[in-house]
């Protein structure tokens, strides 16, 4: 039984914390959306670390309040999976080509692709990474979830 309370929570905080990143992951994917081109070009990699700190805030957030385990990797993995997804499957929406001044590689790298073979590309290793993702760094937010709520309590050991 306790094994299960620490996977899959208890009360409403597993949801709380896949709200919260299923609302920043909404917010994100307007801003992207949006023809302004300085939140498409220049504004990319403050929105994915937003969304990344949201995601592992959601982790903590999951331990601290005993959200459950699943839940803390469920947000980072929504929040990881959103940079290799969602700006390229904008961008093709959009019909935005890569000479287009308004389309930028949303990821960090040095070859530059279409938004259909980025999205592709998204597709194939955006789960891979974000996997890895929430089961390191997601992992380590939930365990120092625990830790506050342990030490708020006081039963955190010395």
């Amino acid at each position: 039984m306790v094994s299960r309370a620490l996977l899959l929570g208890t009360g409403r905080s597993p949801k709380r914390a896949l709200g919260a990143v299923a609302a920043a992951f909404a917010a994100a994917s307007l801003l992207v959306a949006l023809p302004w081109e300085p939140m498409r070009t220049a504004g990319r990699y403050p929105i994915w670390a937003a969304l990344v700190a949201v995601g592992l805030a959601g982790a903590g957030y999951a331990g601290r309040h005993r959200g459950g385990l699943v839940a803390g990797w469920g947000a980072t993995f929504l929040a990881t999976i959103w940079i290799y997804v969602i700006p390229p499957l904008a961008a093709v929406v959009r019909g935005d080509t890569l000479d287009a001044g308004g389309y930028a590689v949303p990821r960090p790298s040095i070859v530059a692709l279409s938004p259909r073979a980025e999205l592709l590309t998204g597709l194939r290793i955006g789960p891979v990474v974000a996997l890895a993702m929430a089961l390191t760094l997601g992992s380590a937010a939930f365990a120092l979830g625990v830790a506050l709520r342990r030490r708020s309590e006081g039963t955190g050991g010395p």
